[in-house]
């Protein structure tokens, strides 16, 4: 099943990347998060203009990630950063 809604970062997160590694900085809840260069490309590809199906099919080419489980980690995580308010959903 593909999933057609929009990541976005939130708007009053800071990020830099590190050797491919993301830093967040979230002011509104003090807090500093590591993600890890998978969760970094998923950040990276989360500027509004892709589904969570398109970064999923991204994540198969870049990391070696069998397809049929792409779709369900990329939903799966950002759906974390959802409930962090680190991120926010849009349907397209």
């Amino acid at each position: 099943m593909s999933d057609h809604r929009i990541p976005k970062r939130h708007p009053d997160t800071a990020f830099r990347i590190f050797d491919g590694e993301a830093v967040i900085i979230s002011p509104t809840q003090n807090m500093v998060r590591m993600l890890n260069p998978t969760g970094s490309r998923i950040w990276e590809l989360a500027d509004g203009s892709r589904s969570i199906a398109e970064i999923a099919a991204i994540l198969t080419e870049e990391f070696e990630v069998r397809p049929e489980h792409a779709p369900k980690s990329a939903r799966d995580f950002v759906l974390a950063l959802v409930e962090r308010d680190l991120m926010t959903l849009n349907s397209d």
